[in-house]
């Protein structure tokens, strides 16, 4: 009930919020440190983490694919495959960055709040793609789609930690 009260203030809110640049909290959990195990496209496994000024999203399984990484630090992109380090300029690996982006939304851009069965899902629509985020207990977000013209990501959140 309280995720049903939830969307309705954000759907009436939702036309002011971009007359007056307000802030309401509805991503509080951004805040913080967040470590998030992840089922990308229902075949990989990841590990997202966004700490300070960096994020990161690393593959756990396939274990072919264990030694992979993306690491996003003040604008920067760095590709890790074992020893190899590879940098990236942004424009190259939008797909990656969406996914680093996850966890870091405007809540400016928020274009529809909704309640279905009691659970909240909001879009958002930033140069990535549009991002919809349902979210699960204590609402925190439990299953994020992304997409774009170029690419589709389905993520299940498995385990997500806050700090």
């Amino acid at each position: 009930m309280k995720r049903l009260y939830l969307c309705l203030l954000l759907l009436c809110l939702l036309p002011l919020s971009s007359c007056h640049g307000q802030r309401y909290g509805i991503l509080s959990y951004q805040e913080n440190e967040i470590y998030a195990e992840c089922i990308l496209n229902g075949e990989y496994k990841i590990a997202i983490t966004k700490k300070e000024n960096e994020k990161a999203v690393s593959f756990l399984e396939p274990p072919s694919l264990s030694t992979v990484s993306f690491t996003e630090s003040n604008g920067e992109v760095v590709g890790r495959a074992g020893e190899i380090e590879i940098p990236f300029a942004e424009g190259d690996i939008d797909g990656v960055l969406a996914i680093l982006s996850m966890f870091s939304l405007d809540e400016e851009t928020l274009v529809l709040a909704t309640s279905v069965n009691e659970e909240a899902c909001m879009e958002f629509l930033n140069t990535f793609g549009r991002y919809k985020v349902t979210l699960g207990k204590n609402d925190l977000p439990r299953h994020i789609e992304i997409s774009s013209a170029s690419y589709a990501f389905d993520i299940a959140i498995e385990a997500i930690r806050i700090n």
